[in-house]
């Protein structure tokens, strides 16, 4: 019997009584021990705490039991010794649905209590939705894709161009139809399998199924002919002179040709890190000793699951929103706001017009700044409306997700409608319901989004203008397809500054019809230990794992 147990055992049995004087061989039968037996629990219970235990002396002097513990408290105290050990799963198992809330609360103090100092703890509000890169699309998701597996080509922010990856060189046709490349030899998976030409063509083919949200980004692909294990080509239906720069992405990481049924939650990649846990608590990466380009500085990154984790606790490193103790750098695009494309023109540029002045967000705040266009710097014009709208509704439903930034906007985007008699619901969804829009959208008339654009920005524009499920969501199909008849001729363009001017003409008429209202450009922001090196922040606000490591505590 546990000791745990044995004092369980005697709660149960003298709790009650006022003062308890069980003698010796009471507690014998009790637990089913021998004297000394006895003798050496009640010495490691009185050790720890847990009872207050006075042996009778001489003839008629009874032995007299203090418990100064109740049970609940023995198994609080080692669930939180085991956080301290970092065994989260066991600390959580078997836990009703009100000791998992208690326990979850106390998580955060225990971030920093990484018994080695290679080993990083990160808070992250809720676990990724899938880590199977054909089915990512939110920022979160992306950034972990990244650091678990490769891809054929990487962009260097600090050099703001495309650099060799998995393939240490491509080349095309003068029309950007066909594309070859070629890859570094003795490349592996964190399995040990090799990879190849035969892995990565059935990587890019697999981007063209139906479960990949920007399956549109990657329909031109005809066929993709392997020449040998280290280089094939692809063959494309239309001139693209950003194939290489779509392969860059975390949608098209190279995955290995078997994978197991539980690729979504436990992948196998080639990246500096390999999935060495993923639980309801947390997920973990260890680094991977045979990364093609270096080894990680760090053992062990371990993502916690908690939700609203505030900033007062101890941590190596949190990545969110900007608050007014953090670095705060202006997000990369935008927060905006859509109408259901079911609205007619002669409400939606009026309406669009009534919530764009003033401004929703104060110019002085110091968490937001107020959008003039879809990335900062740029300026679109505002719709074209001589009059109040008159709306025949005198109710609207606006719907988000959960970002900070949603609630106090969602908030003054009611206050304004007020003043044409018109009440706003909000309805606040988690991102796996909002993501999976068609169980909500036929209900909505506003929608609540925020783009956040990855280091290269020209391509970054391409796949949200073109791909991005909410934006598309908010165009009829016209619209649809006008948009995507310039983006096709934008790819065909060669030069990088006239595709950026491409994109801003589209944001220009996107805003100046209505059907897309920006709000504000949110401060992304990071907290850091003073422990934490090699920190280098990203435009869609996280780092890369790879290059972080820990100084030595300061003693004294």
């Amino acid at each position: 019997m546990k000791l745990e147990q044995q004092y369980q055992a005697l709660y149960q049995a003298y709790a009650e009584q006022r003062p308890a004087q069980p003698g010796l061989a009471e507690l014998c039968a009790l637990w089913n021990c021998s004297e000394r037996n006895a003798r050496l629990q009640l010495a490691k219970m009185r050790e720890r705490g847990w009872l207050a235990w006075e042996p009778g002396r001489g003839r008629g002097r009874k032995s007299r039991l203090s418990l100064l513990c109740a049970p609940e408290q023995l198994e609080w105290q080692r669930q939180q010794q085991l956080l301290r050990d970092g065994k989260l799963e066991q600390a959580f198992a078997r836990l009703s649905t009100q000791r998992r809330a208690q326990l979850l609360a106390a998580l955060p103090q225990y971030l920093g209590s990484a018994a080695q100092g290679r080993c990083l703890r990160i808070p992250i509000p809720h676990p990724p939705l899938s880590l199977d890169p054909l089915h990512v699309s939110g920022r979160l998701e992306s950034h972990l894709v990244r650091q678990i597996f490769d891809r054929l080509c990487r962009f260097d922010r600090g050099l703001q161009s495309l650099q060799g990856g998995l393939a240490h060189h491509w080349e095309s046709d003068a029309a950007a139809r066909r594309w070859r490349f070629w890859l570094r030899p003795g490349l592996q998976f964190h399995d040990g399998s090799p990879l190849q030409s035969d892995a990565a063509a059935a990587s890019l083919l697999r981007l063209r199924e139906a479960g990949n949200p920007y399956q549109v980004q990657y329909r031109h692909l005809r066929a993709v002919d392997i020449h040998d294990p280290l280089s094939f080509s692809c063959q494309l239906d239309d001139g693209d002179f950003l194939w290489p720069q779509r392969l860059a992405t975390a949608n098209s990481s190279i995955a290995p040709l078997r994978r197991g049924a539980d690729f979504e939650r436990l992948p196998v990649g080639s990246g500096p890190f390999r999935v060495s846990r993923h639980s309801e608590q947390r997920l973990g990466l260890s680094a991977f000793a045979h990364h093609y380009r270096e080894r990680a500085l760090l053992d062990e990154i371990e993502l916690w699951f908690i939700p609203n984790c505030d900033g007062g606790q101890d941590f190596h490193l949190r990545l969110d929103y900007a608050n007014d103790g953090s670095d705060g750098t202006l997000q990369s695009a935008c927060t905006y706001l859509l109408l259901n494309p079911d609205w007619a023109g002669s409400e939606r540029a009026p309406l669009m017009r009534w919530l764009a002045e003033p401004a929703l967000v104060q110019p002085n705040d110091p968490l937001q700044t107020p959008a003039l266009g879809l990335l900062p710097g740029w300026r679109h014009p505002l719709p074209q409306a001589q009059r109040r709208p008159r709306l025949e509704r005198t109710r609207l439903r606006l719907f988000h997700y959960d970002l900070p930034s949603f609630p106090p906007l969602a908030a003054a985007i009611r206050q304004r409608l007020a003043g044409l008699s018109i009440d706003l619901e909000i309805h606040a969804l988690s991102r796996r319901a909002f993501f999976h829009d068609q169980d909500w959208w036929p209900q909505a008339d506003l929608m609540l989004c925020s783009e956040v654009l990855h280091d290269d920005r020209d391509y970054s524009c391409h796949e949200w203008l073109g791909t991005r499920q909410p934006l598309q969501r908010g165009l009829d199909a016209a619209t649809q397809a006008r948009l995507n008849a310039q983006l096709r001729d934008i790819q065909r363009q060669p030069d990088t500054s006239l595709r950026m001017a491409g994109y801003a003409a589209i944001g220009d008429w996107l805003c100046a019809e209505g059907w897309v209202l920006p709000l504000s450009h949110e401060r992304q922001g990071h907290q850091a230990s003073p422990r934490l090196a090699g920190l280098q922040m990203s435009e869609n606000g996280w780092t890369d794992f790879a290059s972080l490591w820990l100084r030595p505590e300061q003693s004294g």
